[in-house]
């Protein structure tokens, strides 16, 4: 493991369905200079089981990005150990319990996990989570279904339970104290930047940034352009 840019390493949280290469492109981008870290987000059934998880396994001190449901993990990571975060980034996420929307297409994704139907599902999140313009891209869409096979269904019966247990995590914003880089995509249809704006604005530290023609994948839409923005938080 190389030295990190600073003091100290770089922490990657994936999404639901994601596994650890959703970030490649931008470790890639990052540079051999950038310590990274990668835990799965898939082995616990609450979020504060997959934040606890997530402690026990990083340094004592670490940056600590999170995408989708990586960055509600990493939202309550800093509520438990704000002394052991030195900078956040939160991407394609939102910081809110759930809706009664989400939370009845949780229950109704579980109920067909437990049909035996996860492929379909996980091709259907494949797309879903694409904007319109790449839906039929065949390497996202291959990509995003290689990661929903390495979660399994079992993995994403845990992580739909994690969501049913999340809390509105907004109360606990305005305490961070650190950098913080909020990151939406343009075209995001999962976590609209209006999302982002309302998380960002108690964070006096926080800066919201928008990626131009991305959706809610943006690790894997727009590497570089996140490792741009990510080079630049790191910076801070």
């Amino acid at each position: 493991m190389s030295a990190a840019p600073g003091p100290d390493p770089l922490v990657l949280l994936p999404g639901m369905l994601g596994d650890a290469t959703v970030w490649d492109g931008v470790v890639a981008a990052l540079g051999p200079e950038t310590d990274v870290l990668r835990p799965r987000v898939d082995l616990d059934d609450s979020i504060g089981g997959l934040a606890a998880r997530v402690l026990d396994g990083a340094p004592a001190r670490f940056a600590l990005a999170g995408h989708s449901l990586g960055g509600i993990v990493a939202m309550e990571i800093v509520r438990r150990a704000p002394a052991r975060i030195t900078r956040l980034a939160l991407l394609n996420t939102s910081a809110g319990a759930g809706s009664p929307a989400q939370r009845a297409g949780w229950a109704r994704l579980a109920e067909r996990v437990g049909r035996g139907e996860f492929a379909a599902v996980a091709a259907e999140s494949a797309r879903a989570t694409l904007p319109a313009v790449r839906r039929a891209d065949p390497d996202l869409v291959s990509r995003n279904e290689r990661m929903a096979g390495t979660v399994g269904p079992d993995g994403l019966l845990r992580q739909l339970r994690a969501q049913e247990s999340r809390i509105d995590l907004h109360p606990s914003l305005a305490a961070i104290d650190v950098p913080v880089l909020v990151l939406s995509g343009e075209l995001d249809e999962v976590s609209p930047p209006a999302l982002q704006r309302a998380l960002a604005e108690p964070i006096r530290t926080a800066r919201h940034e928008v990626v131009p023609d991305c959706g809610h994948m943006s690790p894997l839409e727009r590497p570089a352009e996140v490792a741009a923005r990510l080079r630049r938080w790191l910076a801070r």
